[in-house]
């Protein structure tokens, strides 16, 4: 489980994160959004430790992977290297058969691989050692819709081995298949969704409110920028 409690955090004077709370258990996926600079990434590190809160608390039952913006691979090693690389990080070891079809790429170096399958390793490092806990930062930034289905399909794995899952996106139509709880970020009290919320919504309906509700943060996010810049 993942529980954050009244967190709030500052760079300078300005308030990044402000009295966010949430919950996420066994099986879930809490997606959080919003618009650029609204602290999702900030919110990830302090999930993972990274960073200390101002006031309030995060708690995380059992192990926890990331997997970072980009990739964080060493592009010059074989997928099978850096596994090596960050089993033993985690003081854990490599499957014998590498998971989401990375066995038949397993000599090759990074480098040589699509975004795609980059991707995947990248999510193969952060799952050495079996962790409880999945956070995910933008996994599907400059890759192809084919590679979201695929996603996708691996977020509904995950959650049915019941992980908590983590996982920061702009675009509505990337997780409206598969979220659990939705925390919108960008405005002094942040919005939070649950997929109960919709229940009974065609998948398009989702995406659609969904969208309606992101256009709205960013667009009051631009009048804050804008007023700010006035001052």
């Amino acid at each position: 489980m993942i529980r954050a409690e009244h967190l709030t955090f500052s760079y300078g004077r300005g308030t990044l994160i402000r009295d966010v709370q949430f919950e996420v258990h066994p099986g879930e996926c809490l997606v959080l959004t919003g618009p650029n600079g609204s602290g999702k990434s900030t919110l990830l590190a302090l999930i993972a430790g990274a960073f200390k809160p101002q006031s309030g608390s995060v708690r995380v039952e059992g192990a926890l992977g990331m997997v970072p913006q980009g990739t964080a691979l060493f592009d010059d090693m074989t997928v099978e290297d850096n596994l090596l690389f960050f089993a033993g990080l985690n003081r854990t070891s490599v499957p014998e058969v590498l998971p989401f079809g990375l066995e038949q790429y397993r000599k090759k170096r990074v480098a040589s691989l699509s975004g795609g399958s980059q991707k995947r390793v990248s999510i193969a490092c952060a799952l050495l050692g079996d962790p409880a806990n999945l956070l995910l930062d933008e996994p599907c930034a400059g890759l192809d819709i084919a590679y979201r289905g695929e996603l996708a399909g691996l977020i509904a794995e995950l959650k049915k081995e019941g992980r908590c899952l983590i996982y920061v996106a702009h675009e509505p139509a990337e997780y409206a298949a598969f979220f659990d709880k939705l925390l919108f970020l960008g405005e002094d009290s942040p919005r939070y969704y649950g997929a109960e919320e919709l229940a009974g919504a065609t998948l398009h309906e989702t995406t659609d409110r969904i969208t309606e509700t992101y256009r709205a943060l960013c667009e009051g996010s631009r009048k804050e920028e804008k007023h700010d810049g006035n001052l």
